[in-house]
C-alpha cells in the first residue's frame, strides 16, 4: 500500500476508534502497522475493558516493551498470592486512569448525597 492510501485508511481508523467501534479499528492499525492506534487498542483493553491479556497481544505488537512487562509483572504477582506464596516481586502500579465523563459523573453523584444529607439534618 502506498503512503497516502495508508494515511487514509488511518484516519478511518481513528474516527472508528473514536466512535467506539475499537475491533474495526484495530484491524485497520494492525493493517497498516499503526503503532500509536494499536497502542491506543491497548490502553483501551489495560485500562477500561481491564482484559490484560488482550491488552498485551496489542502491545506486543506496538513494541510497547513497557506495558509488556508491567503485564507480566502483575501476572506473576497475581500467581504467587493465588498459590499462597510469596514472589518477592513488589509491583508499582501506576495511577489509574479514569475517564472524564465517569470523573465528572462521580462528582455530580458526590454533591448530590452531600446536598440529600444536608436536607435530612
Amino acid at each position: 500500500m502506498d503512503e497516502k492510501e495508508r494515511i487514509v485508511l488511518i484516519r478511518n481508523g481513528n474516527r472508528l476508534f473514536n466512535e467506539g467501534k475499537i475491533e474495526q479499528a484495530a484491524k485497520i492499525f494492525e493493517t497498516t502497522s499503526y503503532r500509536d492506534g494499536i497502542t491506543r487498542i491497548a490502553d483501551h483493553y489495560f485500562y477500561d475493558r481491564r482484559l490484560p491479556l488482550v491488552a498485551l497481544r496489542y502491545y506486543r505488537m506496538s513494541k510497547r516493551q513497557d506495558k509488556v512487562n508491567e503485564i507480566q509483572e502483575r501476572m506473576i504477582f497475581a500467581l504467587g498470592r493465588l498459590l499462597g506464596r510469596d514472589t518477592g516481586m513488589k509491583v508499582e502500579l501506576p495511577p489509574l486512569k479514569v475517564s472524564p465523563k465517569l470523573k465528572i459523573l462521580a462528582e455530580e453523584i458526590l454533591s448530590k448525597n452531600s446536598t440529600n444529607v444536608e436536607n435530612d439534618d
